[in-house]
């Protein structure tokens, strides 16, 4: 699983790569890392890591590990990745209101309607569209289809 870690070190050299030690020593993989340089206050400075991790059991060994260290763990977390899908649309799609159908996606908490792409041949024959919607859980994209019917 992707995990965000927010944590708080000291500003002396080699506080980031001890922070680093504690995720490498129990599995995780840095996916990327943000040094806040210019928000130091009271000697310490905040980063952002990104970790994949095989547990929440190996998460809790490295916050442990971490905490052990003076590194201010201040947010863990999961981090939410969203999923893409793409529907084909087909018929008089501009007279019933495309916007219509767009705003509809958009309502739903945890969808967007992301790109849509339309095909437009004569006023008076059937148009096609390609929408790609981003949800934010799989139950979303159910829910998001649902709303097309």
């Amino acid at each position: 699983m992707k995990v965000g870690l927010d944590i708080v070190l000291r500003d002396v050299p080699g506080q980031l790569v001890m922070a680093l030690e504690p995720i490498s020593k129990f599995g995780g993989n840095i996916i990327s890392i943000v040094h806040e340089r210019e928000a130091i206050k009271g000697g310490r400075v905040p980063i952002r890591v990104n970790v994949e991790v095989e547990s929440n059991e190996n998460l809790k060994r490295i916050i442990t590990e971490l905490e052990k260290q003076d590194i201010w763990v201040s947010k863990a977390g999961e981090i939410k990745k969203k999923e893409k899908i793409t529907v084909l649309l087909t018929g008089h799609i501009v007279d019933t209101d495309l916007r219509d159908t767009i705003d509809k996606m958009n309502e739903i908490k945890g969808v967007m309607v992301a790109d849509v792409a339309l095909a437009m041949p004569h006023p008076d024959k059937e148009s096609s569209a390609r929408m790609d919607i981003e949800v934010s859980e799989k139950a979303k994209a159910k829910t998001a289809l649902d709303r097309l019917d």
